[in-house]
Parts: structure tokens; sequence; C-alpha cells
């Protein structure tokens, strides 16, 4: 028994030093053995010079978290609290952000919040008719009720204290 895992390691040595004699090979059998991770984050194989294989992550974009600007803090964090279930996560000076399941969504205070272009957002989400039940009973004022639009989205609409508009949707299918 001894014998063959001698015999096994031997072998095992020699198929590692074998391989690393052929890393300027396009077909090199230590990239085929090389299983890669399972991550977000897509990599590249890359041997080295002493024939190591390095691997060289990609940048990953991992959230974006718009920032707005609103007229009262206090108002907008009220807000998403009391009418949507989000929960204050971070405040700062005068910036506060909120977050619910994987949305954050950031506030800064400004005096002339109430000026200026208002743009939407689109907010995708799994069991929109349970969560659309649970703001309609809020008494939040939509500015669209509960729909299937042309492409499939099941979407309803309301518009923040600030006047921001959020557009809450789910892929419905054919």
């Amino acid at each position: 028994m001894r014998i063959l895992l001698v015999i096994a390691a031997t072998a095992a040595v020699l198929a590692v030093q074998d391989s690393r004699a052929q890393t300027n090979s396009a077909t090199n059998s230590a990239v085929d053995l090389f299983v890669k991770p399972k991550a977000k984050t897509q990599t590249n194989v890359v041997p080295g010079p002493d024939g190591l294989i390095r691997l060289e992550a990609k940048p990953e974009l991992v959230d974006l978290i718009p920032t707005l600007s609103v007229a009262s803090l206090k108002q907008a964090v009220e807000f998403y609290a009391s009418k949507l279930g989000f929960e204050m996560i971070l405040q700062s000076g005068n910036y506060v952000a909120v977050g619910r399941d994987g949305v954050q969504i950031g506030f800064v205070f400004d005096k002339n919040a109430a000026k200026g272009y208002k743009p939407s957002f689109y907010i995708r989400m799994v069991r929109i008719e349970e969560y659309y039940k649970q703001v309609k009973a809020t008494g939040v004022k939509l500015t669209s009720e509960l729909k299937t639009s042309s492409s499939n989205m099941k979407e309803f609409s309301l518009s923040d204290p600030d006047g921001y508009t959020l557009i809450f949707g789910e892929y419905v299918g054919k």
C-alpha cells in the first residue's frame, strides 16, 4: 500500500513538472486541469514567466446607488420607511441612505431640491402583486395602478414627496 502511494505521488509530481514545461504551448495541460472558481467576477487564466498559473480578476460593477436631492431628509426617510418598507442604513452629515432587499437609495439635503428635472427610477422585483397591495394599503397616491405592459412587465408607479417617480416592475412572461 505504501509503495502505491509513493508511486501515485511521484506520478503527480512528474505530471505537474511536465505541465510547467509546456507553459508556452497553446494546449497547456495545466490549463486543461484548472477549474475556475465559481464567482461573479470573470477571470482570465494567465501563466506567468515561472510557469505558474495566475488569475487576473476583471473589474466588476456591484451596485448603483442613486443619490437624490431632497428638501427634507426626515420627510424622505419617513416616506420610504412607512410607505415602501425601506430602512435607514446610513446617516452621515447631510446624507442618508435607505435600503430594502437589494435596493439602496441615498438622499442629500438640498434647499433647491424642488427645482429642476426629476428622473424616474425603475425597480425590478419579484412578487409584485403582494408588494402592490402592501404599498396601496399605506395610502400612498399611485401615479399608475398595477397593470401588465406590452413588454410583459407587470408594473405600477408612484411619486415620492420630492417628485421622483418610482416604477416597480416584474417580468411575467408571454
